[in-house]
């Protein structure tokens, strides 16, 4: 799905007004979406148990969890080849929306099952003030995560937890992408297989701290030439770390750190095409009430030569809204 707009609308007929009011609206949602939940009367339950595990997890008293999620990101610049970083040239927009409905489903205590179909919206504009808005359905991805060692606030031990991922190539990849902006791009264009490890502790519903570590193995996929194109491995590390309140808030502030090796295109290895970044990440979970959970993240990639290779930068934040069910309901 893309459609072609001319922004007629903006002051002076400008795509850098256009820009600006994006980026306006943007730190607005953050901002509005701040005060919303500072306002609201502190809930007595937390609906994760002690903290919110990043959002990624089921507390160790559910059974079950629905969410909806919204992601907004904005593309501010990027890093090259060198590793060197290069602010996006004015007047350019290079924005993603991205809505998710998922689920988390434990058949036994320790294992939980999880389903998130997500729906894309691009918009991607040039200086001759003309911007192109596509979008559609995503990959879905499906997921397994077994307690090795359960989240407690009393253990010594830190929870541990053994965790696959698996993303279906059910969206459009940029290959096939009918769009010259590619706009309509909204899938990878081949399937993922990431196993992990995700490591939490609690310290008496005071702090918690998390770390994980995946890797995404991904099938062969074909380039808009035809070409076989053998996507390296792409692997991934959380950590963070902040204070858990009694009042239903949790506030945690890490890093995150993506690295790729170098695809290869007929068998033959790319020279110099492997990436990485590394962004710095904000999230907060507040318990409005014994079913319902706010959550909210921000993610910043970091303008600083040799954190990026490769790799677009980018400024996101998520908001989401969480209804749990109890184990014992």
């Amino acid at each position: 799905m893309r459609q072609r707009v001319s922004w007629i609308f903006a002051p002076r007929g400008s795509m850098d007004a256009f820009v600006l009011g994006a980026r306006k609206t943007f730190a607005s949602a953050l901002l509005g979406s701040a005060l919303f939940f500072g306002a609201r009367e502190a809930s007595a339950s937390a609906c994760c148990g002690s903290g919110h595990g990043l959002g990624q997890r089921l507390g160790p008293f559910e059974r079950g969890a629905i969410g909806l999620s919204f992601r907004f990101s904005d593309r501010f610049g990027s890093h090259g080849h060198a590793g060197g970083f290069t602010l996006a040239p004015a007047g350019t927009l290079d924005a993603e929306g991205r809505a998710e409905l998922g689920g988390l489903f434990a058949p036994i205590p320790r294992l939980q099952l999880g389903l998130v179909a997500p729906v894309l919206l691009n918009i991607r504009g040039s200086r001759d003030d003309t911007a192109v808005v596509g979008g559609g359905f995503g990959d879905l991805s499906l997921s397994a995560r077994f307690d090795i060692v359960s989240l407690t606030t009393t253990s010594a031990w830190p929870a541990i937890a053994l965790t696959t991922g698996v993303s279906l190539p059910t969206g459009r990849s940029a290959a096939a992408a009918k769009d010259p902006l590619a706009t309509d791009a909204t899938g990878l264009g081949a399937a993922e297989v990431r196993p992990g490890v995700f490591v939490e502790k609690n310290w008496d519903n005071r702090a918690s701290a998390v770390f994980s570590a995946s890797i995404g193995l991904r099938t062969p996929m074909t380039g808009a030439r035809g070409e076989r194109i053998g996507l390296g491995p792409r692997a991934r590390f959380v950590a963070a770390a902040g204070p858990v309140f009694s009042s239903g808030w949790s506030l945690s502030a890490g890093l995150v750190h993506e690295r790729e090796s170098a695809p290869s295109i007929a068998g033959v290895v790319t020279p110099d095409a492997d990436r990485r970044r590394t962004a710095a990440l904000l999230f907060a979970g507040y318990d409005l009430s014994e079913r319902f959970t706010a959550l909210a993240s921000l993610e910043v990639d970091l303008p600083v030569p040799s954190l990026g290779k490769n790799e677009p930068s980018a400024v996101a934040f998520a908001i989401g809204l969480r209804r749990s069910f109890p184990r014992y309901e």
